[in-house]
């Protein structure tokens, strides 16, 4: 699946279907809801590697005692906040459509 409808839209129609996949309540647009289920998948991918990223970055920080060490586990478990985050709202957007169907 790409990005079809999502790149069709408008700026204004991009940040609705930011808000509708974040969110997780549907729009009333069914253009806004299609392109919000078409951003689910890009979203997930991105944050998963950055939370990969983080993990291996605050391993390595740790197993080197690295006075950045708090900091970069820090930021990963915000990363594991932000990667269960994502799925709840993929699941959701999902989850309107198996609704509508």
């Amino acid at each position: 699946m790409g990005l079809a409808t999502y790149n069709s839209c408008s700026f204004n129609e991009k940040r609705a279907v930011l808000r509708a996949f974040w969110s997780g309540r549907e729009d009333e647009s069914e253009k806004i809801n299609l392109a919000a289920r078409e951003y689910g998948p890009y979203a997930l991918g991105l944050v998963t590697i950055i939370t990969f990223e983080l993990i291996v970055i605050a391993v390595l920080l740790v197993a080197r005692a690295n006075g950045w060490a708090w900091t970069a586990t820090a930021a990963t478990v915000l990363a594991l906040w932000s990667l269960w985050w994502t799925v709840a709202c993929r699941r959701r957007i999902n989850a309107t459509r198996s609704a509508i169907q």
